[in-house]
C-alpha cells in the first residue's frame, strides 16, 4: 500500500504543478482584444436530431457581433424537426443563415466528420468555425476568437467552454472527462509554442481554422474514421506546420453536453475508450493511473490508510484549480468520489462496447477502428 501511496503522491504533485501553471498562464478568450481585420467567417454546425439545442443556439449565432459572417447548418439525416427549426430562424436571420441537406456518410466515414466535410465544402469563409449544436456563445465570442488567432498568428484555435452542469451526475462526471485531463496533464501555454504534435488539444464544440490551415491538415477527410475527430485535427494541424491556440472561456462560450443521465452514459461511452488510446494496453494503463490518482486518495482515507492523506490533499488542490479555472462550481469537486466511480463504469462500458462492435451514437454504429488515432502521414 505504501508503493501505491508514493505513486499517487508523485503523480498528483506533478498534476498539481501543471494545474497551477494552467491557472496562471492559460489564455482566456475573455482577455482577447479586438481583431486587426475582419475576414469572412463561416460558422459550421453539424446537426443530427438537434431540434431542442438549435432553438437556443441559432438565436445566439444570429446575435453575434461580427460584420462578415455566414452560418451554415447541415441537417445530418435527422428524425426530428431540426430542418424546420433552421428554416424558421433563416426566415428571420435572412441570408446569414442557410440550411444544407446532408447526404448519408460513405463507407469508412464517421457521421460527424462527413457532416463537417460537407459544411466546409459549402462554406465561403476565410475562417471556418465548427460549432456544436449544444454550444451557446455570447455576442462577442466570435470576434474575440478571431482576435486571439490573429494575435498568436495561429492557424487554428479551440475554446474550452464553461460547462453548464444542472444535475448532480453531470456535475460529478463531466469535469472529470472534459476538463480534468486538460487541466492537470497539458500545459496549455506550451501548445502554440512547441511544435510537437503530441502536445496538442482541440475541442470540436468551438474549433476555428484559417482556410489554409484546414486544407494543409487534410480537413475532416483526413480524420474520417475516428470518433475523436477534433483531437486528431489538433494533432494534424500542428504536423502541417500551423500554430494551434487553446483558449479557456468561463463566460463567452458555454455548453451543456448532456441533458439526462442516459445521454451522458451513451455519449461518454462512445468516447472514453478512444480518449484512453483506443487499444487495450493503453486503456488498461490509463485506467490504472486513474485509479491511483482519482480513486485511491479518497478511498484510502475512507479505509483508514494513513499514507492516503497527502494524495487526498493534493487531489483536492487539483480539483480546486479546476473550479477556479473553468468555473464549474464547488459541487463538482465535492462529488468527486461518485464521479470517479461512475467514470470507471463508463470506461468499462466504452471498452466492452467498442471491442464488441455494439457501440452506437444517434443510430450509427461505432467500430473499434474509429477509436484509434491516425497520424497525418
Amino acid at each position: 500500500m505504501m508503493v501505491v501511496s508514493l505513486a499517487s503522491t508523485i503523480l498528483l504533485a506533478v498534476m498539481l504543478a501543471v494545474a497551477l501553471w494552467n491557472l496562471a498562464a492559460a489564455r482566456r478568450l475573455e482577455a482577447a482584444g479586438d481583431p486587426s481585420s475582419h475576414p469572412v467567417v463561416s460558422i459550421l454546425v453539424p446537426a443530427r436530431n438537434e431540434e431542442a439545442n438549435l432553438r437556443a443556439l441559432l438565436p445566439a449565432l444570429l446575435r453575434l457581433d461580427y460584420p462578415k459572417l455566414e452560418i451554415l447548418v447541415l441537417d445530418d439525416g435527422s428524425d426530428d424537426d431540426t430542418a424546420a427549426v433552421v428554416q424558421e430562424h433563416a426566415s428571420i436571420g435572412g441570408a446569414r443563415l442557410r440550411l444544407l441537406p446532408g447526404r448519408p456518410p460513405p463507407p469508412g466515414w464517421m457521421g460527424k466528420s462527413w457532416a463537417c466535410h460537407q459544411l466546409a465544402a459549402a462554406a465561403s469563409g476565410e475562417v471556418l468555425v465548427f460549432c456544436d449544436a449544444d454550444v451557446l456563445p455570447l455576442p462577442t465570442a466570435l470576434e474575440r476568437t478571431i482576435a486571439a488567432m490573429q494575435s498568436a498568428n495561429a492557424g487554428a484555435a479551440t475554446v474550452i467552454p464553461r460547462h453548464q452542469l444542472d444535475g448532480w451526475i453531470e456535475s460529478a462526471v463531466v469535469p472529470l472527462v472534459a476538463q480534468l485531463p486538460v487541466l492537470a496533464l497539458l500545459p496549455l501555454a506550451l501548445v502554440p509554442r512547441v511544435r510537437a504534435p503530441s502536445l496538442s488539444m482541440a475541442n470540436g464544440q468551438w474549433l476555428a481554422f484559417t482556410r489554409a490551415a484546414y486544407a494543409a491538415c487534410g480537413g475532416h477527410a483526413g480524420v474520417r474514421e475516428t470518433v475523436l475527430e477534433d483531437v486528431a485535427l489538433g494533432r494534424r494541424v500542428k504536423e502541417a506546420g500551423h500554430r494551434l491556440l487553446p483558449l479557456v472561456s468561463h463566460s463567452m462560450v458555454s455548453v451543456r453536453m448532456y441533458r439526462d443521465p442516459t445521454a451522458l452514459w451513451e455519449g461518454f461511452g462512445k468516447n472514453v475508450y478512444a480518449l484512453a488510446g483506443g487499444r487495450p494496453a493503453p486503456f488498461v494503463a490509463a485506467l490504472a493511473v486513474f485509479g491511483i490518482v482519482a480513486i485511491y486518495p479518497w478511498l484510502g482515507v475512507a479505509l483508514g490508510v494513513r499514507g492516503a492523506l497527502v494524495p487526498l490533499a493534493l487531489l483536492a488542490a487539483v480539483r480546486a484549480c479546476g473550479v477556479l479555472l473553468f468555473r464549474h462550481g464547488i459541487r463538482s469537486a465535492l462529488l468527486h468520489p461518485a464521479g470517479s466511480i461512475l467514470l470507471t463504469a463508463i470506461a468499462l462500458k466504452s471498452y466492452v462496447g467498442t471491442r464488441r462492435g455494439t457501440m452506437e451514437w444517434k443510430g450509427r454504429r461505432i467500430g473499434e477502428a474509429g477509436a484509434r488515432m491516425r497520424s497525418a502521414a
